[in-house]
């Protein structure tokens, strides 16, 4: 891989670590601001829904701006942001900033992932969008495990701390490494701007990956006190546990976009499957420890290894290496996680029980696969009749049928 897209993983590592460090600290902060867990679970979603929603708004607004020095700048944004959330003991000021660190995470992966498509050829852009990934998924094998740490021995404002300091070590690495002129860092006609978004295959598939991620931050959002409440291991051990989650996250996402770019349709359906039954697994089992362990391995993969497909499918839907496809493609993963995250803390104000939440999660995600596969087919029909009539009428050609990536969908 181009050493740019490892600056950029790079990056996206800090980013990462920030995004998911929470989880495991939730009884920590919970106890800390004085909130019940469910409340404390807004430090999750407030950073979600920045994403979600401040990410494509700032992706639109610098969709004409250089790319080097906006990325660059917008981990010196996030840096500050977390900076404050470790310098402050208020739950609303702590949601505020996490909101604005989420808006700097979805924008810098919709910008991350134009730059890395555009560096390869189109049948490698799933394994260059994984190699992008993966500094999110060694972040949960490195990152949050070691902020985990440091949240329980020197308070959890220490991991904001350490993800300050990652992110200014990420910006330097991106302007060290990434080049001065990227693609699309003049605005040229490549990415067509809104018109992209008049598909409404589009959206059906931004909300499949809503969906398909949600269901699986309806348990994840509060894997911390699930392992103590209902697998009954020590908090102690809940750090350790994740390194599992964490590793299944890297294979995951390896293998998500190596056998994305030979199937996408393939490759969601097995993960998207994988994830509902690991799920529903866990509900029943979660109880036994050794049961649990395989599962948080089986979680992690799915939840990861459906990144790269869905995010590459959206790209091949739109016809274009757009950054604001790429920007509301990371926003729906964003708002998986925001949606997960509050049906959760729904769910346990309203039934108290923590197996629950793997039900309703496997539910979401079964959910989200419905929606993907009508998408497809809907959008196959249409493909299919396009190309008789691109034969018949040449000129009527769909740029979208043109794409490349479309021989591995």
């Amino acid at each position: 891989m181009p050493l740019p897209i490892i600056a950029l993983a790079l990056t996206a590592f800090a980013l990462g670590t920030a995004e998911l460090v929470p989880n495991g600290l939730l009884p920590l902060i919970s106890d800390d601001l004085g909130v019940s867990v469910s409340r404390a679970g807004w430090v999750t979603t407030s950073f979600a829904l920045g994403a979600m929603i401040g990410g494509p708004l700032v992706a639109a607004a610098t969709m004409r701006l250089p790319r080097k020095p906006l990325v660059i700048g917008l981990a010196l944004v996030f840096m500050a942001a977390n900076v404050l959330t470790a310098a402050t003991g208020s739950l609303l000021v702590v949601s505020a900033s996490r909101a604005l660190a989420g808006a700097m995470l979805g924008s810098f992966l919709g910008i991350a992932i134009t730059i890395a498509s555009s560096l390869v050829a189109p049948s490698r852009r799933a394994t260059a969008i994984a190699v992008v990934f993966t500094g999110f998924t060694v972040s949960n094998v490195i990152g949050v495990p070691i902020g985990n740490i440091m949240g329980r021995a020197a308070g959890w404002e220490a991991a904001f701390w350490v993800v300050s300091v990652l992110a200014l070590v990420g910006a330097v690495a991106m302007w060290m490494l990434l080049p001065g002129s990227t693609a699309g860092s003049e605005g040229q006609a490549e990415d067509r701007g809104f018109g992209v978004l008049r598909s409404g295959a589009l959206w059906a598939a931004f909300l499949a990956i809503a969906l398909s991620y949600g269901g699986l931050f309806v348990v994840y959002t509060y894997i911390a006190p699930y392992l103590t409440t209902v697998t009954g291991v020590s908090a102690d051990s809940v750090t350790w546990l994740l390194l599992l989650f964490g590793a299944g996250l890297i294979g995951g996402n390896a293998l998500g976009g190596r056998y994305a770019d030979r199937s996408v349709t393939r490759t969601v359906v097995v993960i998207l499957g994988a994830q509902t039954v690991s799920l529903l697994a866990l509900w029943a089992l979660g109880s036994v420890l050794p049961a649990v362990l395989v599962l948080l391995v089986l979680l992690g993969g799915a939840g990861f290894g459906m990144v790269p497909p869905l995010q590459s499918y959206a790209l091949h839907l739109s016809g274009t290496a757009s950054v604001l496809v790429s920007a509301l493609a990371a926003a729906s993963f964003n708002s998986g996680v925001a949606l997960g995250s509050a049906v959760g803390g729904i769910v346990l104000d309203q039934a108290s029980a923590y197996p629950v939440l793997a039900v309703v999660g496997a539910g979401m995600t079964l959910l989200g696969l419905s929606v993907f596969l009508l998408t497809h087919r809907r959008h196959t029909a249409r493909q299919t009749s396009t190309d008789h009539t691109t034969a018949a009428h040449p000129a009527a050609a769909d740029p979208v049928a043109a794409d490349p990536v479309a021989q591995h969908v």
